[in-house]
């Protein structure tokens, strides 16, 4: 997959029916949040696509691909709260955070609370 690019396999063995695979952008590369946001958008296309309820997102850019944990909520959070502006036809119902530590948790919380969501 090219940086940004998401695709949806099915999930043998899992918990889940399927996964989405994706490229994320390296921190500090060339427009590396505008990546990052779009790849969001990419997987959540792809989970509505498949008609997808529910679809969770793990802290995958703050762990090796180098994203600070605070950039990488604020960044994933606003590309979901801009992807379903104006959307209220979207099959996915749930959006889940796999988040590993308190700090993240923390982290999170603080950044939904700053949405101006209406």
């Amino acid at each position: 997959l090219e940086v940004s690019e998401a695709a949806l396999s099915q999930a043998n063995g899992l918990a889940a029916k399927f996964v989405i695979h994706c490229h994320i952008p390296q921190w500090g590369s060339d427009k590396c949040e505008e990546q990052l946001e779009k790849t969001v958008k990419n997987c959540l296309s792809a989970a509505e696509d498949k008609k997808l309820k529910s679809v969770a997102f793990p802290t995958f850019p703050s762990g090796r691909n180098g994203f600070p944990k605070q950039t990488a909520a604020q960044v994933i959070l606003r590309a979901i709260a801009n992807y379903f502006v104006g959307s209220n036809s979207s099959p996915l119902k749930n959006i889940y955070f796999l988040l590993y530590d308190s700090e993240s948790i923390g982290i999170y919380v603080q950044e939904m609370a700053k949405l101006d969501v209406k």
